[in-house]
């Protein structure tokens, strides 16, 4: 018997994180919100240098962007195509993946299903089909995008048995970095050195980074 996808105690794990951002989120609109440009302290260091947020774009990058978003998100649905024309159109864009699952099992669900996915090289193949997916994620659900999207489902499986912990730990950490940059729920993104809480389409996002890049990175 296959093991299973989701378990009682990783759904316990999160529930605090869950009303937490369910309770706070509701009033992100699509249009996003700049803050201060942010200086390198020590947790700004800990969002860009965690090794376990799956990542796209070149190391040495002009311009990192990292993003807070969660599956069940109809926001970070709307605008994840704008992520992946950015990482196909801009060669010196960096793009940091925080899963910060808050609205539901299903949420936590597809999170651990796509740091998984990470193992086998394969982050961004599940995350872009598990983005454009609508109606709830459950175990078969998930399963049957994976298996569309390439994956390796026994291995998947695997992973998500045997590496659970180390599952738990991102997640906790991601949450733990959103919580210290005061966001209010996803999507919210850090470009550059600028906190910006809110959907960001092509345009959007394409003005934050031509921002970001006369600012530099955090200092």
């Amino acid at each position: 018997m296959s093991p299973p996808l989701f378990t009682r105690r990783s759904s316990l794990a999160f529930a605090a994180t869950v009303a937490a951002g369910l309770g706070a989120s509701w009033w992100l609109r699509g249009q996003a919100m700049t803050g201060p440009a942010l200086t390198l302290t020590p947790v700004v260091r800990t969002v860009l240098e965690d090794p376990g947020s799956p990542q796209a774009g070149p190391a040495d990058a002009d311009v990192t962007l990292v993003v807070f978003t969660d599956y069940r998100c109809s926001i970070c649905q709307a605008t994840d195509g704008a992520l992946d024309r950015l990482l196909a159109e801009d060669p010196r864009a960096r793009v940091i993946f925080k899963d910060w699952p808050i609205r539901g099992p299903g949420s936590e669900l597809a999170a651990r299903a796509a740091l998984a996915a990470h193992r086998q090289g394969r982050y961004r193949a599940l995350h872009t089909a598990m983005m454009a997916s609508r109606g709830p994620l459950d175990p078969a659900r998930i399963e049957a995008i994976a298996a569309a999207a390439g994956l390796d489902l026994p291995r998947l499986r695997a992973d998500l048995a045997d590496h659970a912990d180390l599952f738990d730990a991102q997640l906790a950490r991601h949450a733990f970095q959103a919580f210290s940059l005061g966001l209010q729920g996803t999507p919210a993104y850090l470009v550059g050195p600028y906190l910006m809480q809110g959907g960001l389409d092509d345009r959007q996002l394409a003005a934050a980074l031509r921002r970001a890049r006369r600012a530099g990175p955090p200092t």
